[in-house]
């Protein structure tokens, strides 16, 4: 298996985190890939939308998008499967997270832009949303992020994330059981490996 990847992704980083937890690393041959940069046209031939991450099947079937990545890792591994209840708590969080990730790497991208050609709207309202949704997790499911299961190491992501790129929302002192959390998870030995910094 071949996975493109690049370590400032928050959604490759998931999926780091998952081939680890699974036993898997040293299955995958991790091709690091700037998607924007890519002069090889290797990534755009393996997924037209060329996005990372983006995982290549001994086979040759091409998996993109992090929540089916991880699906698939799940299975290749011969993880034993949830319970219904189970697995709708990891992906609620699994899709809470995505969700921050979506707003953050937005953001980011906006922030990239000429200043004058910036929109302020929309740097608000991500960025509302984001607080939004650490506020949720910290209300209805942190309580489920006592595992290292998917939902948790993506929330573990995005709120890395947070920091790295966006360190001016500050979300920890309204939420101090998921700073707490977010403290202890970060000391990991698979997050201090795939730490972008």
């Amino acid at each position: 298996m071949e996975l493109f990847y690049t370590l400032t992704s928050p959604y490759s980083r998931k999926i780091l985190l998952a081939a680890d937890h699974l036993g898997l690393t040293n299955d995958i041959t991790m091709t690091f890939m700037h998607p924007i940069e890519d002069k090889t046209g290797k990534l755009r031939a393996a997924n037209p939308l060329e996005r990372i991450p983006t995982l290549m099947l001994n086979n040759g079937d091409i998996i993109f998008d992090s929540p089916l990545i991880a699906d698939v890792l799940c299975h290749l591994a011969g993880a034993a499967p949830f319970s219904f209840e189970e697995r709708l708590k990891q992906q609620k969080i699994q899709s809470l997270a995505d969700g921050i990730m979506d707003a953050a790497v937005s953001s980011q991208m906006e922030k990239t832009r000429i200043e004058a050609e910036q929109s302020a709207y929309w740097l608000e309202r991500w960025h509302k949303a984001i607080l939004r949704a650490v506020a949720a997790f910290e209300s209805s499911m942190i309580d489920d992020t006592k595992e290292w299961h998917i939902g948790s190491m993506g929330m573990a992501c995005a709120l890395d994330y947070l920091r790295f790129r966006h360190p001016d929302i500050t979300w920890m002192e309204a939420n101090r059981k998921t700073h707490e959390w977010y403290q202890a998870v970060i000391k990991k030995d698979i997050m201090v490996k795939t730490d972008p910094r």
